[in-house]
């Protein structure tokens, strides 16, 4: 089903949220606010675009990059600044870091710091839902650091023997930390590995919200109706450092950084929505306004939020 000016205004929307929160989130890292933020300013076509129309019953399994997804599916900025500054209002009450957070009412499972050992994990989401009869999905996010891992072959291969309702979406920003893909990766693309385990596999621009959006939606139709797993290689940029860790960056270069930055996809959606008269300037002024107070008030939130008792370190322990 083609998308609406609704929809189109509402992926702007989430995009331009994303980004303002991915802007405050780094810097106030840089700013000795809490130990480490890994930024994903660059990929917000990619949480807007897959999660958009999802049911609260499909599930999304998150990276350590990936806080762009619990935005998109609802989850508040107020809570997850919460849950950078370690805060007891944050869903993980400041337990452990907000990267692991889950909120499986907004259908975001918690993942992992482990490259890679999120996609079994997601897997086993996928398998429940198949043994509980329903036709709910798993979007099962990932980098293009995990596909030379264990976790991919054998989290892909089970999805496939058993054709379980997953869609397997590898953000490739090109970039393992500060590894380029070209040396770790053989045969020159993660999408041909498709064919090996006998499902489709998609490359696509990363960059273009509508594009991401359309291609997931078909493969998240085949997985609801019994057909299996789908693998889509999204190709995309991170605009920052691995992380604000003061991680070194051997391989990427100012001018690829600006080849990239000039295909940003919020402007892209913004450039199509003023040029086909669907918002003007005025209004894009006031999204974005209303969006910068919505972060303020969010970091002020979490600044003023007081700290889980310490008993709290004991909850959910099992052993």
């Amino acid at each position: 089903m083609p998308l609406s000016v609704k929809d189109l205004k509402e992926l702007y929307r989430i995009m331009l949220l994303i980004r303002r929160f991915e802007e405050t989130a780094f810097e106030k890292a840089l700013q000795g606010a809490y130990a480490n933020y890994h930024g994903g300013m660059g990929q917000e076509a990619n949480p807007a675009g897959v999660c958009h129309g999802l049911r609260r019953t499909d599930m999304t399994m998150i990276t350590h990059r990936g806080l762009g997804v619990p935005i998109a599916r609802g989850v508040s900025v107020k809570d997850i600044f919460a849950g950078l500054y370690a805060k007891e209002p944050s869903p993980t009450r400041g337990r452990i870091p907000v990267y692991h957070m889950a909120e499986p009412s907004l259908g975001v499972l918690g993942g992992t710091s482990m490259v890679g050992s999120v996609i079994p994990l997601a897997v086993g989401s996928a398998l429940a839902t198949r043994l509980a009869g329903r036709d709910d999905v798993t979007i099962s996010f990932f980098g293009d650091g995990a596909v030379n891992r264990g976790d991919f072959h054998e989290g892909v291969n089970l999805a496939c023997v058993r054709k379980l309702p997953i869609v397997f979406f590898c953000e490739n920003n090109f970039y393992a930390k500060s590894t380029p893909l070209a040396a770790t990766t053989a045969g020159g693309s993660i999408v041909a590995r498709a064919k090996s385990y006998g499902i489709p596999g998609e490359r696509i621009d990363g960059n273009d919200v509508v594009g991401v959006h359309e291609t997931v939606q078909i493969a998240i139709a085949r997985a609801r109706t019994g057909e299996g797993p789908t693998l889509i290689e999204c190709e995309t940029y991170r605009w920052t450092p691995h992380s604000t860790a003061g991680d070194r960056e051997f391989a990427r270069t100012e001018e690829e950084l600006a080849q990239w930055k000039a295909k940003c996809p919020v402007m892209r959606l913004e450039k199509r929505l003023l040029k086909e008269r669907h918002m003007t300037e005025e209004e894009i002024r006031t999204v974005d306004e209303g969006i910068k107070q919505e972060v303020a008030e969010a970091v002020a939130f979490a600044e003023a939020a007081p700290y889980a008792p310490a008993d709290a370190a004991y909850e959910n322990i099992y052993a």
